[in-house]
């Protein structure tokens, strides 16, 4: 059991994490990148009206932004497992800190680079193809 109370954990786990989320700036221009690309592909592909095959349209569309967005998250993870399963598991092996605070504090420092990256891509989005 790890001598350091749960939130200090947290707080300690999530500094770390932050850091890392916004060291990495590199990929987070790359991932806005991918954002901004995606929003105009789509805005030029999708144009939207109030039409029964536009209704279709918009449900495709819709599809298509939420398999891209969890393909994005999913990469993500998978480009950042390798170097964190190595760190979590010489952590874990000396008793540091817990599954719970660990897997908290990521969620929580990757959550506004997440939200500010769907924020630039709805607000791109929506405009472009006419989402009423």
């Amino acid at each position: 059991r790890p001598e350091a109370g749960p939130f200090t954990q947290l707080r300690l786990l999530f500094k770390r994490a932050f850091r890392e989320v916004t060291g990495n700036k590199v990929a987070n221009v790359i991932k806005l990148v991918q954002q901004v690309s995606t929003a105009l592909i789509y805005g030029g592909i999708y144009t939207l009206s109030n039409t029964q095959s536009s209704i279709q349209d918009r449900l495709g569309l819709l599809s298509l932004m939420a398999i891209g967005n969890t393909n994005l998250a999913i990469a993500t993870t998978i480009r950042a497992f390798p170097k964190e399963k190595t760190i979590v598991m010489s952590d874990r092996s000396k008793n540091i800190y817990g599954a719970l605070p660990y897997f908290l504090s990521k969620v929580l420092a990757e959550a506004p680079i997440g939200a500010a990256l769907s924020l630039v891509f709805g607000g791109l989005i929506y405009p472009l193809v006419g989402l009423q």
